[in-house]
């Protein structure tokens, strides 16, 4: 009996120490993996669309600029 609750305990720590830690020592929650690769996937694309504006923006106020010259 002692042996099986020996066994099992150390097989508790094995999957625990498998498991990524989702909450801080502190409480504060963590990203899983997963989703911390869908945020920086998801950041990554918004700056390319950031980018892709301010160009936009820059050739529409050159545009806007040459039109108030003439």
């Amino acid at each position: 009996m002692i042996t099986s609750v020996t066994s099992m305990q150390s097989e508790l720590v094995d999957i625990r120490s498998k498991m990524p830690a989702l909450i801080t020592a502190d409480g504060r929650p963590t990203d899983s993996p997963i989703s911390a690769e869908a945020r920086a996937k998801l950041k990554e694309e918004l700056r390319a669309q950031i980018a892709e504006l301010n160009v936009r923006i820059r050739i529409l106020e050159e545009h806007d600029a040459q039109r108030k010259v003439k």
